[in-house]
């Protein structure tokens, strides 16, 4: 999985709202754990070297589909929003951003998204600064209090909205490592930054670009491509009968149609490549 930030001259991008069919949510009781018909949700936390300033402190959101449902990535594709959350959290401790794993393409109809089927776990860093106060044990293992509230759209053909609230005392000594495969496996599948930016130029009515410094793992096979910024290119395009791709040496070339509206001009575009197999 490659990330690369693209810099490109002219190109618009829409803003017209996705579409979701409106149906009620479901809210929860306090606890680590949230079950719909459609997922099982739950906040889990990495601590291998307890929890304390400068400690790697890892909790996450691990939802589980139902067969044929998904839900979303950062940039959701033709339709669908991404899974959001709120953290309360006791003083001097903050979270960084979400490390999305690279999601997968999901034709839906003559649309596209980008998202997750089966189990995915997104992770959020902790952050523990020295002001952050320990609570005092009485009788018990000292832990810090994690509240999350969480939302996300789970889709099939149908979509719906849910919620839930989650709790989980997160013990400050000793290792927290219930969960270890999970957290490694999630940041494994991180995107890594590539060394030297990609270029990027309107061609018309299409979209090129030039990626190099690609690992050699991966050079001459077909890639996946995922752009961050929504709206920029035809989501449900095929590969191979869409939008184009080769391979000259160690360089990466791909010609992908544009979105039909388009009304922006960014300057940087964060894209990310993945092997199409993966």
């Amino acid at each position: 999985m490659i990330f690369s930030r693209i810099h490109f001259a002219t190109l618009l991008i829409a803003t017209a709202a996705a579409s979701m069919p409106a149906a009620a949510q479901l809210a929860s009781k306090p606890g680590a754990v949230v079950t719909t018909p459609h997922v099982r949700a739950e906040l889990i936390a990495h601590a291998p070297d307890g929890v304390a300033p400068g400690a790697p402190v890892w909790v996450g959101l691990q939802i589980t589909h139902q067969p044929e449902w998904h839900t979303y990535w950062k940039n959701a594709g033709d339709s669908g929003l991404p899974t959001e959350m709120t953290w309360t959290l006791p003083a001097g401790v903050s979270t960084g951003e979400i490390a999305w794993p690279v999601p997968k393409k999901i034709p839906v109809g003559n649309l596209a998204n980008y998202g997750y089927e089966n189990t995915v776990l997104l992770p959020v860093p902790l952050e523990v600064s020295t002001l952050y106060k320990p609570p005092v044990a009485l009788g018990g293992t000292p832990a810090m209090d994690i509240q999350l509230k969480a939302s996300w759209l789970v889709c099939r053909k149908e979509c719906i909205p849910e919620e839930g609230t989650f709790t989980l005392p997160l013990p400050l000594q000793g290792s927290t490592a219930l969960h270890k495969a999970e957290f490694d496996a999630a940041l494994a599948a991180q995107p890594q930054p590539l060394a030297k930016a990609g270029t990027i130029e309107v061609d018309g009515r299409n979209l090129k670009v030039r990626l190099e410094g690609l690992p050699a793992a991966v050079q001459g096979k077909t890639l996946g491509f995922f752009p961050e910024t929504p709206e920029v290119i035809r989501t449900a395009a095929v590969s191979g009968k869409d939008w184009t791709q080769s391979w000259q040496g160690g360089t990466w070339t791909a010609t992908l149609p544009l979105a039909d509206q388009r009304s922006a001009s960014p300057t940087v575009m964060p894209v990310v490549v993945a092997l199409a197999e993966a």
